[in-house]
């Protein structure tokens, strides 16, 4: 699916660029945070600059975390929590029965309610749960933790208000039809911003729906894991693959603006942001370095996204896409490679889109250095490496009792079972259990994993289906009902693949 493109005019980019200043150069509006100083990427983005250069005090805006929660008392998270401020019913993913409702002064809900996926429990408590990865906590102290108290580092938006939304699991485990659930809540709260740094194959209807009901909501998402740098275009990734103005599909750069360990592609991503040497929130109240990672790339983008909203809360989503865009700072290890072909640019970015939205710049105090040029870096030429992803074949055996697959090379091997069970379709075009009335349809419900060593090529494995078994003893598959299974091969050069089949087990 082809993406919509944004094209900049020589003329303006030349005048963005000239917008930049020096890395180092003074800024009023530099964190305070003792540990502010290192965070690269907020130097690389100009984020200082661009909140100095803004006319009018930042509105708080409503974001969305789709994660596995937030660390409520977390000292740079607990500040930038939403309120609600009346009671209203909570989500309902599965659309049947009382939903419960969420209190007044609350910041969210728990949708899931379990540690594992499976059956939903909802709950009226969206923590990052203690003893598990705090991956929530880690991308949303990215986006938004807050600015000069005293503690950690700082968030990209000092202006980000959580929307507390648990939605997923450990290892990205997220039911589509669950975030849908969480998208449509969190709208009708106002958000503006949704960061998902999880990757959701190909669209349900129920996501994509979520998606395209909400033009003013900016979706931000990743085309890939960390694997290493390698055209998405051919994956079609979703929802990077939706040609959506309100979807921005972001991937990593490098600290010399080069590529990273996220995925290129003129269709499948709009804009870099470098994520390494960054400091983020963990669970338990403290503070954690950052690295290379595709979960880091979507919040970082986000955070941007919400200081654009602040400026101009009127603004759609497509206005502020355009000025991430449009404004990104360009790279020659980008170009041809996304559709800015360069790395996002806040102080740009604010800079146009104050233009288009009719808005002064704020006027520098007396004495301010006019602005210069940033040095482009020459970037490192990449790597050589193994771009050949693995070749995987198939088979499930006629009555559903067996699997055997084979590889052209060693790789670390997934299998997810799904079962494909009838549902109804609601108001919103939602598919989900239940035989309330509306529309027949198809739904898939995970039915457990099963993750061998990293296996050989050549040599193959056969797997007795009766023999694998869910945490609690129960058999993962049952007689009678259709299933597919997903397998997916990761290389020792993080080049992955995948092959999906359908069956029935009928013994």
């Amino acid at each position: 699916m082809t993406r919509r493109r944004l094209i900049t005019t020589g003329l303006l980019a030349a005048s963005v660029a000239a917008a930049a200043l020096l890395p180092g150069a003074a800024s009023a509006a530099a964190p305070t945070d003792p540990q502010a100083a290192q965070q690269e990427p907020l130097r690389l983005m100009h984020v200082p600059e661009a909140l100095d250069s803004i006319a009018r005090p930042l509105a708080d805006v409503p974001v969305l975390v789709a994660d596995t929660g937030l660390d409520l008392d977390h000292p740079d998270i607990a500040p930038r929590l939403f309120s609600l401020p009346a009671a209203v019913p909570a989500p309902n993913p599965d659309g049947v029965g009382d939903p419960g409702t969420v209190a007044a002064g609350s910041s969210g809900w728990d949708l899931i309610g379990t540690t594992h996926h499976g059956a939903l429990r909802p709950d009226a408590d969206p923590s990052d749960p203690d003893g598990y990865s705090g991956h929530g906590t880690a991308v949303a102290g990215l986006l938004g933790a807050a600015w000069n108290n005293g503690q950690g580092g700082a968030g990209v938006a000092p202006n980000a208000r959580f929307v507390a939304l648990r939605t997923c699991w450990d290892g990205d485990e997220c039911y589509q039809y669950v975030q849908a659930a969480a998208i449509d809540w969190a709208a009708d709260r106002g958000t503006r911003v949704a960061s998902f740094s999880w990757l959701s194959g190909p669209l349900e209807d129920s996501l994509r729906t979520a998606i395209l009901s909400h033009p003013n909501m900016l979706f931000v998402t990743i085309p890939s894991g960390n694997g290493g740098a390698y055209d998405a275009d051919g994956e079609s990734p979703q929802p990077c693959g939706l040609d959506a103005a309100n979807v921005l599909c972001v991937s990593t750069s490098a600290p010399n603006d080069g590529l990273d360990c996220g995925a290129y592609g003129p269709r499948s991503v709009d804009v870099a942001v470098p994520t390494q040497n960054s400091i983020t929130t963990t669970n338990g109240g403290g503070f954690g370095p950052t690295a290379c990672a595709t979960s880091y790339a979507a919040p970082t983008a986000a955070g941007l996204a919400t200081i654009l909203f602040g400026i101009d809360p009127t603004a759609s989503a497509a206005d502020v896409r355009a000025a991430i865009v449009d404004g990104a700072r360009r790279s020659p290890a980008w170009a041809g490679k996304s559709v800015s072909g360069g790395i996002a640019d806040a102080q740009a970015a604010v800079t146009l889109f104050q233009q288009r939205r009719g808005i002064a710049p704020a006027t520098p105090p007396p004495g301010t250095p006019a602005p210069r040029p940033t040095p482009q870096p020459v970037p490192a030429p990449a790597p050589q490496r193994d771009r050949v992803r693995p070749t995987i074949t198939v088979r499930v055996n006629r009555v559903g009792t067996s699997l055997t697959f084979r590889l052209s090379e060693p790789a670390k091997v997934r299998l997810v079972f799904e079962r494909r069970t009838r549902g109804r379709k609601t108001a919103g075009g939602r598919c989900t259990p239940g035989k309330r009335i509306g529309r027949s349809c198809t739904i898939s419900v995970v039915e457990g994993e099963w993750a061998p060593n990293v296996l050989q090529p050549a040599k193959g494995r056969r797997i007795d289906l009766n023999r694998l078994r869910k945490p609690n003893g129960q058999r993962m598959l049952q007689r009678g009902r259709r299933y597919s299974v997903t397998v997916t091969a990761t290389d020792a050069a993080g080049n992955r693949s995948w092959f999906a089949v359908g069956f029935t087990k009928t013994r």
